[in-house]
């Protein structure tokens, strides 16, 4: 059979690469992975790649991408991760030991279009097939590998490091609080040493996130796609109702999303986010003098602080991420485009909670939904998502 030309790209398209692969070698194995340097380089709960150096009889010598709009970033001495320069889309991963590359699965352009609605698009589940889910127990609680058990029917198998090459993970299940948040009596003291540290890999963007309180509420924001549908066109809130918040107030509100812009803008098929009042991110520990940050009314001139660097993905959106190591930190909607005041989106891969990777003790999972689930490329990898949404949140209600 004759080679298939694929492609992949960034968001803003600096960053591109078209390689060719035997069609008899499709659809591609990726693996998802769940390790501590995969999580705070992509501010994911899950990263997959794709090798993307297939020698063939057609193509026995292929040549490494152009790296030319990208930054380097050793997180090992295994391998280099390279990233767009400008938008800070996860390209790449180099490995020392022979130097063959892979790209990341979110990066792959589609032929016929990406997704831009209810179910239009054309999927790639043709193109990459997962595997597996690794490096599970560096979650401490499993990760977002306890949602994804099954792809197509069939079972994912769980690997205590690298697939294939270590021992099968237990079942790392451990929840700390139920999806449906139980009353929160604790003082106010007590709610404040409960703030959680956030951090990239190489630690050039840091903050923390401070328990909600009396002025969480403050924000203001229409109901977001993971709760409304974008296609129902009924997100408005006139009460503004803290939808951010877990019914007790405890908790902010988390989820997942596949919508084309964070695919792309990230390189992984599923984000993670936490969406959290700007009132309570704050630059210092609970231990010292509070520093809260400066953000301004809208995402005008959004604040940064460290490595970080700001891309405009969008007209009224504001995305940030690490330029040292390329880690995806926040998501921001303008209050005249979005109706978005005091609250941003936080890549919860960041977080360095205390019981895992899914901070449970600061975040309460939305599971009704995953969103922008129409607008997903990797259709198998998302349908899983939902059914393991689904059946977690009937097992921890219980």
């Amino acid at each position: 059979m004759s080679p298939r030309s694929l492609t992949v790209s960034c968001s803003c398209g600096a960053a591109t690469h078209t390689f060719r692969v035997p069609s008899s070698s499709l659809p591609l194995p990726a693996h998802l992975c769940s390790c501590n340097i995969s999580r705070r380089i992509s501010g994911a709960l899950l990263t997959s790649y794709i090798n993307i150096t297939h020698p063939s009889a057609a193509n026995p010598h292929p040549g490494r991408p152009d790296t030319s709009t990208c930054t380097a970033y050793a997180s090992s001495e295994i391998l280099t991760r390279w990233f767009c320069a400008t938008c800070g889309t996860h390209m790449y991963l180099e490995y020392c030991a022979d130097g063959h590359f892979e790209a990341a699965t979110g990066t792959l352009v589609l032929e016929g279009g990406e997704g831009k609605g209810r179910g239009s698009g054309k999927g790639s589940d043709e193109l990459v097939r997962f595997k597996s889910c690794m490096w599970v127990p560096d979650t401490k609680d499993g990760g977002a590998s306890v949602w994804v058990r099954q792809i197509d029917g069939k079972d994912l198998p769980r690997w205590s490091e690298e697939a294939g090459h270590s021992s099968h993970a237990g079942p790392l299940e451990k929840t700390t609080r139920p999806a449906i948040e139980v009353e929160d009596n604790s003082t106010a003291a007590e709610r404040e040493k409960r703030a959680v540290h956030a951090h990239c890999h190489c630690r050039g963007v840091e903050f923390w996130l401070t328990p909600p309180n009396a002025a969480s509420t403050d924000a203001a924001s229409p109901f977001p796609d993971l709760m409304v549908p974008h296609y129902l066109d009924q997100s408005a809130n006139p009460d503004n109702v803290p939808w951010w918040l877990s019914s007790s107030g405890g908790k902010y509100l988390a989820g997942t999303c596949t919508c084309h812009s964070c695919r792309r803008a990230s390189g992984f098929d599923i984000t993670f986010w936490a969406f959290v009042p700007t009132a309570n991110i704050v630059l210092s520990p609970p231990s010292q003098p509070a520093s809260p940050i400066p953000f301004p009314p809208s995402t005008t001139g959004f604040p940064t602080w460290g490595t970080m660097r700001t891309y405009a993905s969008s007209p009224g959106v504001t995305r940030t991420f690490c330029s040292r190591c390329g880690a995806n930190v926040f998501w921001a909607g303008d209050e005249e485009r979005f109706g978005r005041r005091g609250l941003v989106d936080v890549a919860v891969g960041l977080l360095d909670a205390g019981s895992g990777a899914r901070a449970e003790e600061v975040l309460a999972w939305w599971t009704g939904r995953v969103s922008f689930a129409e607008d997903a490329v990797h259709r198998g990898l998302v349908a899983g998502l939902e059914r393991g949404l689904e059946e977690w949140a009937e097992k921890v209600k219980g």
